[in-house]
């Protein structure tokens, strides 16, 4: 026994010996040659930190902007110091390209919009997948953002049809009668307000999560949206979206420990294969010869999934399929809240172009505010250009980032395999060399001509990002948004309230510091 332990304890010692000169190249000297070979080129940054990278000094950046910095004025739109407090710090001492460290692995931040788009279209697959810290990599699924090549094609052609013509037509009608029983609940509150004042403050923060919870839920499980798996992985997967927030922020080396949050994420994640691998076997078993798997996103996956599917087109394995389930539920969910919470809040501040674009709703759609095609939509132009400019000022994901699979030379500037490139959207929607000096400032109207000519490169809006890899559900989260603000529109006014703090903050998404209550009245009384 005691052979075997000393055989043991020699093959660790070994395996030691090995693994120190691969920690000390990746840790120590390989950061350092990075650096220098990023400063040759007129390129620098926050210093290297062993094993934590610039990660401590931005979460000291984070938390002054947080504690030191007073909330801004509802009517300014400068967010950039609140939000992105590291990024704002580090383009003002090293300029508008920089390099800093995401624990051992580099990164850069660029302003140039050139380089941007160099890396969005990726018409070689230099960059092929966006680069998530583990537990967010959990959280979004192995679905069709984070997947790579031939398996990324087949994973689209799959997706795609869940956003056409047809089927937005029919998650028009859900968002509808969704949004009709939230309103019914506003009026209720009003007319239960009391006081002669018939108002009532909402905050529009958790409406909205719960609103777009329910449609996203509708809209994957159909009518079997009310059984209890259903409505049980929904509520894992709110849980894990407020942990992958907090995880955003911690030092790198917890990100692969077995830390009480890291645990949680993977116990949540092993329920959702199990409550959602039910649902599919229900569905199997009550399968319709007429109408297949059913009509919503799990009916079309599942009929890729099939095995009468497989050896005639595109197939899905069963945890592609949970995987492409997590995807849209993650980046759907938050994005279309996060644009709805914004775009109140603007119109909120300025009431005129409230008064317009309701006015538009009740021409085009009527009073009763049932919105239910997709055609009528197409006539609210104002609310379109309202939606578009919220999406600039206050984008739901301020970044993104893109690793490189190969060494690559992006404008000049040569960047080394494993590198990082750090895509700053809420930055770049304030370029005024590319939005003009009213870059700061609320004005739909730059988008009266279409978003080709808002700004003065035709590609500079990037709230969906950009190329190939572009976001597939954007024509649904825009058109789930002019549904609930078209409704909402032709039935109340709206106005901040005083407890509103405007001080915005960014972690998985953008969202208010403290909520965002509002003062809502009918508009018929």
């Amino acid at each position: 026994m005691m052979g075997l332990a000393g055989v043991a304890w020699a093959a660790l010692q070994l395996a030691l010996l090995l693994a120190l000169p691969l920690a000390l190249w990746h840790l120590v000297l390989r950061p350092r040659a990075v650096a220098r070979s990023f400063a040759r080129q007129g390129i620098r940054g926050p210093r290297y930190t062993f094993l934590a990278g610039s990660m401590p000094e931005a979460k000291r950046l984070v938390a002054a902007g947080r504690i030191g910095v007073p909330p801004l004025d509802a009517g300014c739109h400068d967010i950039i110091p609140l939000v992105l407090p590291q990024f704002h710090r580090w383009v003002a001492e090293y300029g508008k390209t920089f390099l800093f460290w995401i624990g051992p692995i580099p990164a850069i931040l660029s302003l140039d919009l050139e380089l941007i788009k160099q890396v969005l279209a990726d018409r070689t697959g230099l960059f092929p997948k966006d680069f998530m810290i583990p537990v967010l990599k959990i959280l979004f699924g192995n679905g069709v953002i984070l997947i790579n090549g031939d398996d990324w094609k087949r994973h689209r052609k799959v997706v795609l049809p869940a956003f056409n013509h047809d089927k937005l037509k029919s998650m028009t009608v859900v968002t509808s009668q969704v949004t009709d029983r939230m309103i019914q609940r506003w009026r209720n509150q009003i007319q239960q307000s009391g006081g002669g004042h018939q108002t009532a403050e909402i905050d529009m923060n958790l409406a909205f999560c719960d609103l777009t919870e329910e449609i996203i839920g509708r809209v994957a499980f159909g009518t079997s949206q009310n059984h209890p798996e259903a409505r049980e992985v929904v509520i894992a997967m709110r849980e894990m979206q407020k942990l992958g927030t907090a995880s955003t922020m911690d030092p790198p080396i917890l990100w692969y420990l077995p830390t009480r949050r890291n645990m949680r994420v993977r116990h949540l994640d092993k329920l959702l294969k199990t409550k959602i691998m039910s649902i599919m076997q229900a569905r199997v078993a009550a399968r319709d010869g007429k109408y297949g798997y059913g009509d919503d996103l799990v009916g079309l996956l599942l009929e890729a999934w099939s095995p009468e599917q497989k050896g005639k087109g595109e197939t899905l394995t069963t945890q592609e399929v949970i995987d492409e389930w997590k995807t849209f539920f993650a980046a759907g969910q938050e994005t279309t809240a996060t644009l709805l919470v914004w775009a109140m809040f603007l119109l909120s501040v300025h009431p005129q172009w409230q008064d317009k674009v309701r006015e538009e709703v009740l021409q085009e759609c009527g009073g009763d505010g049932e919105v239910f095609n997709v055609e009528v939509l197409g006539k609210l132009k104002l609310l379109h250009m309202v939606l578009l400019e919220t999406l600039r000022l206050y984008p739901p994901i301020e970044y993104i980032q893109r690793r490189a699979a190969t060494d690559v030379v992006l404008k000049d500037i040569s960047v080394p395999r494993g590198t990082v490139i750090s895509i700053p959207i809420g930055m770049l929607h304030r370029d005024t060399d590319v939005w003009g000096p009213d870059a700061d400032e609320f004005n739909p109207m730059r988008f009266q001509n279409g978003i080709s000519r808002a700004a003065k490169d035709p590609k500079a809006l990037l709230a969906f990002s950009l190329g190939p890899r572009a976001c597939t559900g954007q024509s649904f989260g825009i058109m789930e948004a002019q549904v609930v603000m078209a409704m909402i529109l032709s039935k109340f006014s709206f106005s901040l309230s005083p407890k509103y703090v405007h001080k915005p903050k960014y972690l998985l998404s953008l969202a208010p510091r403290s909520g965002m209550p509002l003062i809502l009245r009918n508009i018929d009384t």
